[in-house]
């Protein structure tokens, strides 16, 4: 059994972030695709610590295709070292995962 997930990702530039959510939609790989405003994020890189502007791509999808989406953002995304992280959502309406599971190719 399926359960509802949703996977973040970021970008540096918007339009990266849409052309991703519109391939992973495409490839029925996830139900839905939201791209946040702009955030600042702070992190350590290559021994510094770096400020940056990105969005935030988080995508819903089921259980069973999280290591398909990992390859194919790890194939298409800009960044070297892309942040995929991924959420197990414990609670979810029925009638929504069933319209997910209904959307995804598993």
């Amino acid at each position: 059994m399926s359960s509802l997930i949703i996977i973040s990702t970021t970008f540096e530039e918007k339009e990266d972030g849409l052309k991703v959510a519109e391939l992973l939609l495409e490839e029925r790989l996830v139900a839905c695709a939201q791209l946040s405003f702009p955030v600042t994020s702070s992190y350590h890189w290559q021994g510094r610590i770096t400020t940056a502007t990105e969005y935030i791509l988080s995508l819903k999808t089921i259980s069973t295709l999280y290591e398909k989406v990992e390859k194919r953002l790890t194939e298409v995304h800009p960044y070297e070292l892309p942040e995929i992280v991924c959420s197990d959502i414990t609670r979810v309406s029925s009638e929504y995962l069933a319209w997910v599971e209904g959307e995804v190719s598993s």
